[in-house]
């Protein structure tokens, strides 16, 4: 027979704040400081705390524990934190679907220019409060690549939403790991197609920031499209502001060109704005098709034609994937299918 020390019962005991706190080599002060996502405390601290957090399990006492079966009902969300439409509409349909489905969601949100310990820190604070998945909403390789680079063990699944590259290296920390995304190559597609069927050829692309997978997607398809028909790419840089859009479009010679694909609609507003500084008429003088069918799309001057995201989809989708995973089964990792919606613009 086996017999028990009490050293090994000890062993089995639930870990504290106060084993985090002298694995980590810190106070347990710091260690509540840093579940609580205190910003202020220094970044080789914080990836102490999670680095101990996650090898010893440590959960804190949830009050989100469902008490049927004892799983957590709470799950976490990790963001930029930024406005773009996108992401924001994201997160927004993901915590409606969580809400109705009897869950919480506990937010974290990332420095515009996160690095792998500013993730470590804010999945430690979540892991800390007892959720049983992560959202993490940016389709940023700078987001993903801090992911693959985590030295912390992530214990529970982790879902990407709006993520269009899943390729293994970027996602590799994380054991159990799932991406959730719009179509952007057919998205790009139908904006494509549907400005030829119009009769343009000659079209440039208002690109998106290069750290985005979507602008990437949106542009490669592009590009790829133009060379498939034996027309020449001419892709202009922008960042999604209509700012962006707007420095863009004064650079174009409309002689040349008799339509934009801009990356999205932001961007499409501001090139809406300089052609009509300089006397353009859209559509007959030049077409402007955008992406994201953002709700003022059908109140820019003309309405604009854009490419549709659902994102209240993306969001359930997002909650229904955490839940199979959550139980255990497989991803359903289909691609969201986006629509064209034609207005007076294209």
């Amino acid at each position: 027979m086996t017999t028990t020390t009490a050293h090994e019962g000890k062993r089995r005991k639930a870990p504290t704040i106060f084993d985090v706190a002298e694995r980590a080599g810190v106070s347990h002060q710091t260690v509540s400081r840093v579940i609580n996502g205190d910003p202020t405390v220094r970044e080789q601290f914080r990836d102490q705390v999670a680095a101990a957090v996650a090898e010893l399990g440590y959960r804190p006492r949830a009050a989100a524990r469902a008490l049927a079966g004892g799983r957590s009902r709470a799950l976490g969300l990790v963001s930029t934190g930024d406005a773009l439409y996108g992401p924001s509409s994201t997160a927004i349909g993901f915590e409606r679907a969580a809400r109705t489905a009897g869950y919480h969601v506990l937010l974290s949100t990332l420095p515009e220019d996160p690095v792998p310990a500013d993730l470590s820190g804010a999945l430690a604070s979540l892991l800390a409060q007892d959720v049983a998945a992560v959202v993490l909403v940016a389709a940023d390789n700078r987001v993903l690549d801090a992911l693959a680079s985590l030295t912390v063990p992530v214990s529970v699944p982790v879902v990407v939403a709006n993520a269009v590259q899943r390729d293994a290296e970027r996602t590799g920390a994380a054991p159990n790991v799932a991406a959730v995304a719009i179509d952007q190559a057919a998205g790009a597609t139908l904006a494509m197609e549907h400005l030829f069927a119009a009769g343009h050829r000659r079209i440039v692309h208002i690109a998106g920031p290069s750290v985005s997978q979507e602008s990437e997607v949106r542009r490669a398809t592009y590009e790829r499209i133009m060379t498939d028909r034996g027309l020449e790419p001419i892709v202009l840089e922008g960042d999604w502001t209509p700012a962006s859009g707007f420095r863009a479009a004064q650079s174009i010679d409309v002689h040349t060109v008799d339509a934009v694909f801009a990356g999205n609609d932001q961007m499409a507003l501001g090139v809406l704005h300089a052609f009509a500084e300089e006397g353009l008429r859209v559509p007959d003088d030049i077409a402007v098709i955008g992406f994201d069918d953002i709700p003022e799309a059908a109140h820019f001057t003309p309405p604009l034609t854009s490419v549709r995201q659902d994102f209240m989809a993306m969001g359930e989708r997002v909650l229904a994937s955490v839940r199979r995973l959550v139980e255990g089964q497989s991803h359903d990792d289909r691609l969201i299918a986006p629509e064209l919606v034609v207005r007076r613009s294209a």
